[in-house]
């Protein structure tokens, strides 16, 4: 994950601070409660893009000798293959 738990905690505690202070939101829990729905939203978001990472590298592990023989450049099919794979799910990392 590209943000360390700690990161996540203070991110999410500012999100629930501005929002308390806008004019006509009101939370329907307490802070603390939010702050933990918060840090597990962003957390699954962060992990959205490490999921996929992960399942190309095993997609590409099918071209293995096509890769170390020199036929194909690794980062240039993990590159091409992420874009087609985001476009494809409409994700946005």
């Amino acid at each position: 994950m590209k943000l360390s738990p700690d990161k996540i905690e203070q991110l999410s505690a500012a999100l629930v601070d501005q929002l308390a202070e806008i004019d006509g939101v009101l939370f329907q829990s307490d802070d603390g409660q939010l702050r933990l729905a918060a840090q597990q939203l962003m957390t699954d978001e962060l992990l959205v893009e490490e999921r996929l990472d992960a399942e190309i590298h095993k997609m590409l592990q099918a071209y293995k000798y096509e890769i170390t023989m020199g036929r194909m450049n690794y980062d240039e099919l993990f590159k091409k293959t992420k874009q087609r794979l985001v476009k494809e799910r409409k994700l946005t990392l």
